[in-house]
């Protein structure tokens, strides 16, 4: 059997390297963890510096091709939070489950059961360190953003997000199915047409 070729996903995130290895069937996925990468602290002011420096790290670390996610959701009724600060917006090292309850709490003080939301992702895609043309691509999935929980797969926000034009959360949904709707699969399906019109790998 043909070998694949390798990329590190620039992650620590189980919920997204789970993803990634449905999105890329054609690679070996790796994760930075099996290569005692620790992750640095995310200074970027944007979710494309954010993601341009996971891939950079990564791929200095190991020497191979690296992927670097930066994903948020935006709700434009709380100032755009969580926002950059998504994975840690009720604190550092903060739960899934305490970042909902804290966004659960934070549009209740504006009296709102659910609200217009939106979720993002941006890759970046580096054949080592010094690639001067890296790929990168973005994914946006419009929706609402509700105060009640429903389903149990995905993993972050899910629970609690209902994509535009559909009756329900992104956690009622099989991965398969994600894969198709989420802006990580959109990122990612834009993404792999880019690898093969450049011939990056």
């Amino acid at each position: 059997m043909e070998n694949k070729p390798k990329v590190v996903i620039a992650t620590s995130n189980l919920g997204k390297l789970k993803e990634f290895t449905l999105l890329l069937p054609e690679f070996e996925v790796l994760t930075q963890d099996s290569f005692g990468i620790v992750p640095e602290e995310e200074v970027g002011a944007t979710f494309i510096e954010n993601s341009l420096h996971k891939a950079r790290v990564a791929s200095k670390a190991t020497g191979l091709t690296s992927l670097g996610d930066d994903s948020g959701l935006i709700v434009p009724a709380l100032n755009n939070m969580p926002g950059l600060r998504s994975a840690r917006y009720a604190k550092d090292d903060a739960t899934d489950a305490e970042n909902r309850q804290h966004l659960q709490q934070e549009l209740q003080k504006l009296g709102l059961q659910e609200t217009k939301a939106f979720f993002v992702c941006v890759l970046s895609m580096l054949k080592d360190e010094l690639d001067p043309f890296p790929l990168i691509t973005t994914g946006t999935l419009a929706g609402t953003i509700k105060v009640s929980e429903q389903g149990s797969e995905g993993f972050g926000y899910d629970p609690m997000f209902y994509p535009e034009g559909h009756g329900f959360s992104l956690a009622q949904i099989t991965p398969e199915q994600k894969a198709v709707l989420s802006h990580r699969g959109l990122a990612t399906q834009t993404l792999r047409q880019k690898i093969y019109t450049f011939g990056s790998l």
